[in-house]
């Protein structure tokens, strides 16, 4: 049975999240680039129905501006990183 539970879970994929400043928004193909504390580039794709927020408050994509600060919450699939929700705070 355990075994069984962990073949289940293996297809699955874990939700990671990664905090950075926003380097580029192109909010009309849903694609946000963040780089990392450490200067790493990560280029990500926003599902549709994802949630967005600035300040607190809910927002859309278009509304994120470079150097944003950000948290993004992603899952890795074919591929591609797809983002379910992102924080940001602007200073």
């Amino acid at each position: 049975m355990a075994l069984a539970l962990l073949v289940g879970l293996a297809g699955t994929a874990a939700a990671a999240e990664i905090k950075g400043k926003i380097k580029i928004v192109k909010a009309d193909k849903n694609e946000l680039v963040v780089t990392d504390k450490d200067g790493k580039e990560m280029k990500f794709q926003v599902n549709e129905d994802a949630k967005i927020s600035l300040a607190d408050k809910e927002t859309k994509l278009a509304d994120l501006k470079e150097d944003d600060e950000v948290t993004v919450t992603y899952e890795k699939k074919d591929g591609k990183m797809l983002v379910s929700k992102i924080r940001s705070e602007r200073k």
